[in-house]
C-alpha cells in the first residue's frame, strides 16, 4: 500500500486515493452511545459537537458551488444540496440541515426544533464573521463573485495599497500579492472539481476532520468568504469556515455543560444573555528555556544538533496542542496559532475544560522534569471571554485587546510561579537520582554512551532523518519498541516518536494498533485520516560548517544569521486596530477573530512552509547556507558568509512583498571561524538582532560587531552599503594589483579617526591624491574624479561615512585571498 503526498495546489491534489483509503484502519470510527473516539490518543469528541465542528466546515461551501455557476437560490440552499448527495450517513443529517439555515432568517422560517445544532450553526457564523448580515449570496447585485482575494495584509498597521490573492496558484512558488487580479467563473470550477475529487473519499465522522481541514485548505483559502461590493474581501473563506467551526464547536460544549436544551432562545432571543456571557476561553502556551536547551550543542556536529533540537521543540508544542485539543473533545479547527513554541486556542468555557487544561499542563511539565530538570517549562494561561468581546464590542472598550492582554498576563505569571510542591520535591529526587558522568554536550549526569547522555545521542542519530526526503512522516504510537525521540501523552507517560518513509508510515498505519496520530513533513499524507501537515524548512547545502566556510567567497568565514519580526506580539494583538480613526466603530472595525487567525496562519506558512522556496527560487548557484529554524517570527541560519547576507536580504524582500509591506522584519548577522563555539556565537549574533531592533523604526540590519557603526535600516543597507558605496568601490577597483588592500585598509583608518579629528580628512584627501592615474589616460582619470570626490564627500558626513566604512569592510572579504595579519577587527 502507498500513501499519496498532496503538494502545492488543489490541481494536484487528492487523487487516486479511494482505493487506500478503504485498504486503511479506521482509528476512530467507534461510536460509544454519543461520543466518537477522536484518536487513540483518548479523547471523545461528542455528537452534538462533531455535527457543529461539521457544520461550521461546511456551512458556507455552497459559495463554492454557487461561485462555480452550479448552485440555485441561495449559496446556503446550494450547499446543503450539493453536501446530500455525499454524506448519506443518517447522523449527518442534522449539520446538512445546518448548512441549509445557518442564516437567520431561513432559519425561523424553517421551524426546527428548539435544540437544532442549526442554531448553534447561525450564531457561530455571526460571531466568526463579526458583522451583521447584510444579505445572501445569490445573484443580487450587491455581490461581485470576480472579487479577489485581498491580502490580509492590507489593512494591518495602517492602510496599505491593494493587493490581492491568485486564485489559482502556480505549484512550488510563493504566492505574493499581485496588484490586480480578479475570479473568473473557471477559477471556481477548478477549485470545485478538486474539492468534490477530495469530499468523495471524505465520511462523517471526527477521524475525518484533519482530512476536511486539509481539503478545504487546498481549495477554499485563495478565495473571499464574501464577495459583499462595500465589504473588505481580505478574509479567506477558509479562514472564515474554520473559526466558525471553532465557535460552533465551543457553544456545543458549553451548552452540552450548562445543561441548556432551548438553543433557539438561548443563542437568538433578542432577551438573551448569550453574546455578553463568558462561553469561550482564550487558551495559550509557551514553552520557556527555547534559547538555552537549542544552543546547549558541542562544536562537533553542532549544525545537527541545533537542528534537532529546534525539531523536538517543534514537535513537541504541535503534540501538546493535539493532547489539549484532544482531552477536550475539540479537532484542530480550534487551534488559533501555533509557532516559535508559543501557541493559541480557543476553547470552551466549562469546569471540565479548565480542569482538563490544568491537568494535561501539570502532567506536561511532571515529564519535562523527569527528561529535562528545569531546562524546559510549559507555561500557560487563559483568559474567559464572550461572543461580544471576541466581536470587539462595545468598540469604545476595546474587549478584544483586552482578552490577549489578560491571557498573557495569566501566562506571565505562571512563568513565575512555575512549580507546585509536589514538583518542587520531585525535582529534588531528579537531582539526587542523578549518578554517573557529565554528558560532554550538555553536562547533564547520566549513564553515557561515548560521553553523551540518551538524549544528546537521539538528537545526533535523529538529525540524519531530519534531512533525508525520504523520512516525511512523524508517527507518534505507544508501541515502545522502536523509537527516535519520545513525547509525553496526556497523563505525562513516555510515548514513542518514529521518523517513517511513506512505505513504512503505511505499514505503522496498517499493523500499529497503538497508534495514536501522524504528522506528514511538509505534505498532507493522503489516506492517513489523522493526519497533520507539519511544515519545516529544511533547506541545508552542508551539514558541516567547515564545508560551508570553504565555499565563501574571498575570505573563508562562517555567518550566522538571526532574523526577527518586528513588533510581532503588538500586531497579532492590536495590529488590525485603524489608529488615525477617531470613533472606535471606524478605529476597531477591521478587529475580528477571523483576521487574527487568518493573519496568524499566514505567517506560520511565510516561515514554515514558503521558506525553501524564497530560499531556491531563481537559483542558478544554490546558497550554501543551512537552516537551523524558521518558524514563528524567527529564523537561525547559518553559511557562508557572503551567501548568509544574500539569503537575509531575499528574506527580508521577501517577507517586504508577502506582507504588502506591513510588517518589517530585522537581522543580526556575525562572521566566525568555522570552528568557533557555536553556543558563543548565538549569543553574540542575538546581540547583533538586539541591536538592530534599537534602531529607530527597527526594519534593521546589524552586521560583524554591535560596538560598531555597521547597523543601518534595510533600505539604507541595500541601496546605500551595498548599493552605492560598494558598487563604486568594485567600479574604480576591480583588476587592479593587491596593493588595493594595503589602500583600503589606510582608508579605512582615516574614515574611523575622522569623527574625533577632521584633520584626517586633510590625510584622507592627501591619500586620495595618490591614487591618480595619469593624465593621459582619461577615462581612468573621468573614473578617479567621480571617486575621490564620492569618498570625500560621503567621508565628510557621519553617516555616510559609516557606510562606507561598511561598504569596505565586504569589498576586502570578498576579494581578500590570503589571510593575513593586517585583517579588519570582526
Amino acid at each position: 500500500m502507498q500513501l499519496i503526498p498532496a503538494r502545492g495546489h488543489p490541481v494536484c491534489f487528492l487523487r487516486q486515493i479511494s482505493a487506500i483509503l478503504l485498504t486503511i484502519r479506521t482509528f476512530s470510527a467507534i461510536l460509544h452511545g454519543e461520543l466518537f473516539l477522536l484518536v487513540n490518543g483518548g479523547g471523545f469528541l461528542n455528537e452534538l459537537t462533531l455535527q457543529a465542528t461539521f457544520a461550521g466546515l461546511l456551512h458556507d461551501i455552497g459559495k463554492l458551488v454557487w461561485r462555480a455557476g452550479l448552485g440555485k437560490r441561495t449559496h446556503a440552499f446550494a450547499g446543503a444540496e450539493y453536501l446530500k448527495a455525499h454524506f448519506a450517513d443518517p447522523k449527518a443529517q442534522n449539520f446538512l440541515a445546518c448548512v441549509q439555515y445557518h442564516h437567520e432568517k431561513e432559519l425561523r422560517a424553517a421551524s426546527l426544533p428548539a435544540n437544532h445544532p442549526a442554531y448553534i450553526t447561525c450564531a457561530a457564523d455571526s460571531i466568526a464573521a463579526s458583522i451583521d448580515r447584510r444579505g445572501i449570496e445569490s445573484g443580487n447585485q450587491d455581490y461581485d463573485a470576480s472579487q479577489p482575494l485581498l491580502s490580509i495584509f492590507s489593512h494591518l498597521n495602517g492602510e496599505h495599497p491593494k493587493q490581492f490573492v491568485a486564485p489559482i496558484q502556480p505549484s512550488g512558488s510563493v504566492p505574493f500579492p499581485v496588484s490586480s487580479a480578479s475570479v473568473a467563473k473557471a477559477d471556481y470550477e477548478q477549485l470545485f472539481r478538486h474539492f468534490e475529487q477530495g469530499l468523495s473519499h471524505i465520511g462523517y465522522g471526527a477521524e475525518w476532520l484533519n482530512a476536511l481541514l486539509a481539503l478545504l485548505e487546498e481549495c477554499t483559502s485563495t478565495v473571499p468568504a464574501s464577495t459583499y461590493r462595500a465589504q473588505s474581501e481580505d478574509v479567506s473563506l477558509y479562514d472564515h469556515l474554520k473559526v466558525t467551526a471553532a465557535v460552533s464547536a465551543c457553544i456545543s460544549e458549553y451548552l452540552l455543560a450548562q445543561g441548556i436544551d432551548n438553543w433557539r432562545d438561548y443563542l437568538q432571543s433578542p432577551t438573551s444573555d448569550f453574546r455578553k456571557t463568558n462561553v469561550f476561553l482564550l487558551y495559550t502556551a509557551d514553552i520557556s528555556g527555547i534559547q538555552k536547551f537549542i544552543y546547549t550543542v558541542a562544536t562537533r556536529g553542532a549544525q545537527r544538533a541545533l537542528r534537532s533540537r529546534s525539531f523536538f521543540l517543534e514537535l513537541f508544542m504541535e503534540n501538546y496542542i493535539d493532547l489539549v485539543l484532544d482531552a477536550c473533545g475539540l479537532s484542530r479547527a480550534n487551534l488559533l496559532y501555533s509557532g516559535g513554541g508559543h501557541c493559541y486556542l480557543l476553547l470552551p468555557n466549562t469546569d471540565a475544560v479548565r480542569a482538563t487544561v490544568r491537568e494535561v499542563n501539570r502532567k506536561t511539565n511532571d515529564w519535562l522534569i523527569a527528561q529535562f530538570g528545569i531546562q524546559l517549562f510549559l507555561a500557560n494561561g487563559w483568559c474567559p471571554c464572550s461572543a461580544d468581546a471576541l466581536c470587539n464590542r462595545p468598540a469604545e472598550e476595546s474587549p478584544y485587546k483586552e482578552i490577549f492582554a489578560k491571557a498573557s498576563a495569566v501566562l506571565s505569571q505562571h512563568k513565575l510561579q512555575r512549580y507546585s510542591v509536589a514538583q518542587i520535591k520531585r525535582l529534588n529526587q531528579f537531582a539526587d537520582a542523578l549518578s554517573g558522568r557529565e554528558c560532554t554536550v550538555c553536562g547533564r549526569v547520566d549513564n553515557l554512551q561515548e560521553n553523551r547522555c540518551p538524549w544528546c545521542r537521539a538528537f545526533e542519530n535523529i538529525s540524519r532523518k531530519l534531512q533525508n526526503p525520504q523520512y516525511t512522516a512523524f508517527c507518534i504510537t505507544r508501541d515502545s519498541s522502536a523509537y527516535d525521540l519520545t513525547l509525553p501523552d496526556r497523563n505525562g507517560q513516555d510515548v514513542s516518536l518514529l521518523l517513517l518513509t511513506e512505505d513504512e508510515a503505511a505499514k505503522q498505519i496498517a499493523q500499529d494498533r497503538q497508534m495514536i496520530r501522524l504528522y506528514g513533513k511538509n505534505r498532507t499524507i493522503l489516506g492517513a485520516q489523522i493526519c497533520t501537515r507539519l511544515d519545516l524548512c529544511d533547506y541545508y547545502a552542508s551539514n558541516l560548517n567547515t564545508s560551508l566556510a570553504a565555499q565563501s567567497e574571498g575570505i573563508r568565514r562562517l555567518a550566522i544569521c538571526r532574523m526577527d519580526v518586528d513588533n510581532l506580539g503588538e500586531a497579532f494583538v492590536s495590529g488590525f486596530e485603524q489608529k488615525d480613526k477617531p470613533l472606535p466603530k471606524e478605529r476597531y472595525h477591521f478587529v475580528t477573530l477571523s483576521r487574527t487567525t487568518a493573519f496568524s496562519r499566514q505567517m506560520s506558512l511565510f516561515f514554515k512552509r514558503y521558506m525553501n522556496l524564497v530560499l531556491t527560487q531563481n537559483e542558478q548557484k544554490p546558497l550554501q547556507i543551512a537552516v537551523i529554524y524558521s518558524g514563528g517570527d524567527d529564523v537561525f541560519l547559518l553559511g557562508a558568509w557572503n551567501d548568509v547576507i544574500t539569503a537575509a536580504t531575499r528574506i527580508t524582500d521577501a517577507f517586504h512583498a508577502y506582507t504588502s509591506g506591513a510588517l518589517t522584519i530585522s537581522a543580526g548577522i556575525g562572521m566566525y571561524d568555522a570552528k568557533y563555539p557555536i553556543r558563543m556565537a548565538a549569543e553574540e549574533t542575538a546581540a547583533l538582532e538586539q541591536h538592530a531592533k534599537n534602531e529607530p523604526g527597527k526594519n534593521a540590519i546589524a552586521l560583524f560587531d554591535p560596538q560598531e557603526h555597521h547597523t543601518y535600516s534595510w533600505p539604507v543597507f541595500t541601496s546605500a552599503v551595498l548599493g552605492e558605496k560598494y558598487q563604486a568601490l568594485k567600479t574604480f577597483f576591480d583588476g587592479q594589483d593587491e596593493r588595493r588592500m594595503a589602500f583600503l585598509y589606510n582608508i579605512t583608518q582615516l574614515l574611523r579617526l575622522a569623527s574625533t579629528d577632521k584633520l584626517n580628512l586633510a590625510r584622507l584627501a592627501y591619500l586620495l591624491a595618490r591614487l591618480k592615474p595619469s593624465s593621459f589616460d582619461k577615462e581612468k582619470s573621468a573614473q578617479y574624479d567621480a571617486f575621490s570626490k564620492a569618498v570625500y564627500r560621503w567621508a565628510a558626513i557621519p553617516q555616510e561615512r559609516d557606510q562606507l566604512i561598511t561598504a569596505i569592510y565586504l569589498y576586502v572579504y570578498l576579494n581578500r585571498k590570503v589571510e593575513d595579519s593586517n585583517g579588519l577587527q570582526q
